[in-house]
């Protein structure tokens, strides 16, 4: 596992947490607790947005996974990619 890789899946696991803890709480707890003044339904709106977009770094996280099988190389993946 790549750090990058075990960084993400560590934000994801936090975020999980964070969001099921502000889901748990009252308005005001939550903004004392995250020290925020956003309103329940944003933050946790906010938290929900920042999970997909750490979830989407552990999926994409090696892009070169899916080559074709076609192409002798990496090299030559990229100069088909990008011409």
């Amino acid at each position: 596992m790549e750090t990058g890789e075990y960084s993400y899946k560590n934000e994801v696991v936090t975020l999980t947490n964070d969001i099921e803890l502000a889901k748990s709480m009252t308005e005001e707890e939550m903004q004392s607790y995250f020290n925020t003044d956003d309103s329940k339904e944003d933050f946790i709106s906010f938290l929900e947005d920042e999970l997909r977009i750490a979830e989407s770094h552990i999926e994409n996280d090696d892009d070169f996974s899916f080559i074709d099988p076609g192409f002798a190389n990496e090299a030559d993946y990229l100069r088909y990619k990008f011409s």
